[in-house]
């Protein structure tokens, strides 16, 4: 049975035609996206969440290996937080090992894992939406931003029988948008592991349209270092290769594990106007 990922919540003000599912970085918890969602703001100083009063967010939180306190909603805001302690992961880096097959069997283990527990999020989410998956948008911050990417990969690929899921919302269909901010994909040193997590045989399946067909936009900062900007080009690069169709790339001057504000917000609202038709209604 796959496990439920605790989330922080915050409910549309208007009526729900669209969900904003965000992943934190590594070692942080879904509480502080909330903040940064809150605190990065456009050109009229509006938050990138006040923009879409009709969409509501879910940030899913890692686990943390530390035990669950009781959830809390915030009377003034709304918003429910799932409380933790611990160090939250979204994948065991496994550094401590000294072995390098088992440092990649224990992310392998721990990424698949939670590919399941994230896909049954975005299903949860497409059930609410009326079976809608053009209306659920995946987002994160680093290595949040590398498991959105791997679930989607993942939605279309065939299990080991050959089928594709249709529980809890139907057959995988492309997502309204991907947005990933300082993207940090698992594996990312060593491209022989990587492929295997995403691509069962090496082989990438001609219909998997889940990943191909969902429209990209990845930003990343000048200030983060040379080798940072090549592994995003890199990744950049092979969703390309890969013939992932709308790949959308944004340089800033600063910004890191943090929406760029007020350019990368307004490039994220230009995004969801021209991929999904998706404007702001405050």
């Amino acid at each position: 049975m796959v496990a439920d990922l605790p989330l922080s919540t915050i409910p549309p003000s208007k009526p729900h035609t669209h969900t904003i599912i965000f992943l934190h970085e590594n070692k942080n918890f879904a509480r502080s996206a909330v903040d940064r969602m809150h605190e990065a703001t456009d050109r009229d100083w509006q938050s990138i969440i006040q923009n879409y009063a009709s969409t509501r967010w879910v940030f899913p939180q890692a686990p943390t290996g530390e035990p669950l306190i009781p959830s809390l909603q915030s009377i003034s805001t709304g918003i429910q937080h799932a409380m933790h302690r611990g160090e939250p992961n979204w994948w065991n880096q496994g550094a401590e090992d000294p072995d390098a097959a088992r440092r990649e069997a224990a992310i392998l283990l721990d990424l698949r894992e939670r590919i399941k527990e994230l896909e049954k999020v975005i299903r949860n989410e497409v059930s609410m939406l009326g079976g809608r998956w053009d209306r659920v948008i995946l987002a994160g911050i680093g290595h949040g931003a590398g498991m959105a990417m791997a679930t989607i990969i993942s939605l279309g690929i065939p299990s080991e029988d050959g089928t594709v899921s249709n529980a809890g919302g139907g057959k995988p269909q492309p997502l309204g948008a991907f947005v990933g901010i300082s993207c940090e994909m698992p594996l990312q040193e060593t491209p022989s592991a990587a492929r295997r997590i995403f691509f069962p045989d090496s082989v990438l399946p001609e219909n998997n349209d889940v990943w191909k067909k969902t429209p990209v936009l990845l930003q990343y900062f000048l200030n983060g270092g040379q080798q940072y900007l090549d592994k995003g080009k890199a990744l950049r690069d092979m969703l390309v290769a890969n013939g992932v169709e709308d790949v959308c790339w944004k340089e800033y001057e600063d910004g890191g594990m943090f929406m760029n504000s007020p350019r990368g917000v307004e490039d994220v609202k230009d995004f969801f106007r021209d991929k999904m038709g998706l404007r702001p209604n405050y």
